[in-house]
């Protein structure tokens, strides 16, 4: 039975707004013949002249202005630059000296690794560079690559050579046969090759030495540059926002410590979009407002996105912007990109405009009458708004309220003679 009552209810219920919507199109029905009635004078239904009251009305011009024409877009304000702060070598975290909302600028230190390691490093690294260049004869801190024909192990190698060839060169130049054995001539080419292969091993070794001074600077250069990671320094000017770590922790190679972002400068971004992207150019102008603030933001369209989104078909614009007070990243925006800073276009007060249902309206006044005219309204500019479907310099009646089509109208005191000096001029 329950259910059977629902449905009574239910069809009673629909019947209901059947009802209404029959009674709402009979309405709007006798409005549109009566509106007919005014405009084409019928008689009414005795077959008299229907009487008419003449009602005073406040008119406006139609005129051609050049209006701004601009797309609008939402977007998001993003820092230009952002970064998180890594530990690049792994040790216990002595201090962090900056926190949420600090500013810090470039360069500055803002967290510390303990360095006792790595100072340690950097002695070791020191002292095996010490030792090779002791190797090579050289006192400590000297710099470069050294000439190996200036190490002494070469230069008495060399001269060991010299002198057995020295030798051997006069045991040649005598003359008289029999002067010189076989056995010693023998011997002097023996001492020279002997004299020659010292100083190939002397040149060798030279070579080696120089090879390990070369690795161990390069490892006292690897432990120095560990040794100033310890040191977490800003890479540009800008404002903490996270903290990711605490003093006292141990933090392994690329763990976070603080996020940082550049607020100097920032990014907007704003979505366009796809019917309206073919509009949009570089270099042209952008008004913005950060949503609930009055404030009117400047900028210049920068950069243009190369593709329309596949999922949202949006084109994304960017523009960059000076830090300013009330800007901050992740603010939601609403901007306006001009595209055309005069197009002349007709237009006429917004209250003079009727719509209903879609369909919008003004009443012309001809021969002293209003005449009711469909129009088409495009962009609102002030109190006046952008139309098409008039000529220049008619006039519409501002606020006609209930007003119809065919009724006869006359000009207030005022708007009389406003509108002789305009037609006087």
């Amino acid at each position: 039975m329950r259910g059977f009552a629902d449905m009574v209810r239910s069809r009673r219920t629909l019947q209901a707004l059947i009802f209404l919507a029959v009674i709402a199109v009979a309405g709007w029905g006798v409005y549109q013949y009566a509106s007919f009635e005014h405009e084409s004078g019928n008689p009414s239904r005795d077959g008299s002249a229907a009487p008419t009251e003449v009602r005073k009305v406040t008119v406006a011009m139609v005129q051609q202005e050049p209006i701004e024409r601009f797309v609008e877009a939402i977007g998001v304000m993003h820092p230009l630059e952002e970064v998180t702060i890594k530990v690049k070598v792994a040790g216990r975290l002595t201090e962090v000296l900056v926190d949420l909302g600090d500013e810090v600028p470039q360069g500055q230190v803002v967290a510390l690794v303990e360095q006792e390691d790595y100072d340690l490093e950097v002695r070791l690294a020191s002292a095996q560079v010490d030792q090779a260049l002791a190797l090579l004869g050289l006192f400590s801190g000297s710099q470069g690559l050294e000439d190996l024909e200036e190490l002494s192990m070469v230069r008495q190698a060399r001269a060991t050579l010299q002198e057995a060839e020295r030798h051997l060169r006069r045991l040649q130049q005598l003359s008289q046969p029999g002067a010189i054995s076989e056995a010693e001539r023998d011997n002097a080419e023996v001492a020279v090759e002997l004299a020659s292969g010292k100083l190939e091993d002397a040149l060798q070794e030279g070579r080696h030495r120089v090879a390990t001074l070369t690795e161990r600077r390069t490892a006292l250069a690897i432990a120095e540059r560990d040794l100033s990671e310890t040191l977490l320094r800003a890479p540009f000017e800008g404002a903490v926002t996270r903290r990711w770590a605490d003093a006292g922790e141990y933090l392994h190679i690329g763990e976070p410590v603080l996020s940082l972002v550049r607020t100097d400068r920032l990014r907007l971004r704003l979505e366009v979009p796809e019917r309206l992207a073919p509009y949009v150019q570089l270099g042209q102008s952008v008004r913005f407002q950060v949503d609930h603030q009055g404030e009117v933001f400047e900028a210049r369209v920068e950069r243009l996105s190369p593709v329309i989104e596949p999922g949202s078909r949006i084109l994304t614009v960017e523009s960059q912007v000076a830090g300013a007070e009330g800007l901050r990243p992740g603010s939601f925006v609403r901007g306006q990109i001009v595209i055309d800073a005069e197009d002349p276009v007709l237009t006429l007060p917004a209250s003079a405009l009727v719509s209903f249902a879609g369909v919008h309206r003004v009443f012309v006044v001809q021969d002293g009458r209003a005449v009711e005219r469909e129009v088409s309204p495009g962009q609102r500019v002030g109190s006046r708004v952008e139309v098409s479907g008039l000529d220049s310099g008619e006039l519409v009646v501002l606020e006609p309220g209930n007003l119809r089509g065919g009724a006869e109208v006359s000009f207030s005191a005022p708007t009389a003679a406003r509108m002789a000096g305009v037609h006087e001029g």
